[in-house]
């Protein structure tokens, strides 16, 4: 329900057009889930990048953009394989930043590769539309191989459960600001972009990312703390 609310807003944020350009990194399921389905289903075109064998598959067949069936990394990472730890459709390459109560079933490894690589192969074009990471808590590291001065895409969707502010500092430092907070997903378009916020959303963006960022760290650490000691009881 409140995907279809996001999904309806990223629409208006784009004023219905027919036509554009997504990039999706954890492109997931091919309807259920998808941040871009409602987007092909307009017109648009675009890029889907997914590491899982399976679910990668299900998308060439059901969708019409190009599918990279790769995990999205850091210059570092790229070239190598990396360990993916599954959990039913999640899927993450640092298992300690799964979702909470997510019990990985199965690790694969899967090839790495940045995302600017990906984009060239793909012919992306300069000031595409739209992007959207949801990677599990490895956001940063994407990023990090993303030349977002070159690409300038006019709305980032960023997962973002905002354990601390590095990766709103980064989208800050690369030119980008957060205009809006919905769920889990932070909104960020060039720093020049005429759009205002409304003083709600202000409002919901000092107390997520600032207000309540204490609490949060003290829960997160909470956490780690009793999933290690689960995993020394279970050894």
């Amino acid at each position: 329900m409140t995907q279809g609310r996001e999904q309806m807003l990223v629409r208006e944020f784009f004023g219905g057009a027919r036509s554009g350009f997504f990039v999706e990194v954890g492109a997931n399921r091919p309807q259920q889930e998808s941040q871009t389905w409602h987007l092909e289903q307009l017109g648009w075109n675009g890029v889907l990048i997914e590491p899982q064998p399976k679910l990668a598959i299900d998308l060439c067949n059901a969708r019409s953009a190009k599918v990279f069936a790769v995990a999205c990394s850091s210059p570092q990472n790229a070239g190598r394989r990396m360990q993916l730890h599954l959990a039913d459709a999640l899927s993450a390459l640092d298992r300690d930043r799964m979702a909470p109560g997510a019990q990985p079933q199965q690790v694969i490894d899967v090839p790495v590769r940045t995302l600017d690589d990906i984009l060239f192969e793909a012919r992306a074009p300069l000031g595409f539309d739209f992007l959207s990471i949801d990677v599990e808590g490895h956001e940063l590291e994407v990023l990090s191989g993303f030349d977002l001065a070159r690409w300038r895409p006019r709305l980032v969707l960023l997962e973002d459960h905002v354990g601390n502010l590095n990766k709103h500092r980064f989208l800050r430092s690369a030119g980008y600001r957060l205009i809006r907070r919905f769920e889990n997903n932070g909104w960020y378009v060039p720093r020049d972009d005429a759009i205002g916020i409304a003083p709600r959303e202000r409002w919901n963006i000092v107390r997520k990312y600032y207000l309540a960022l204490p609490f949060r760290i003290m829960r997160n650490a909470s956490r780690a703390i009793r999933r290690k000691l689960r995993e020394r009881l279970a050894a």
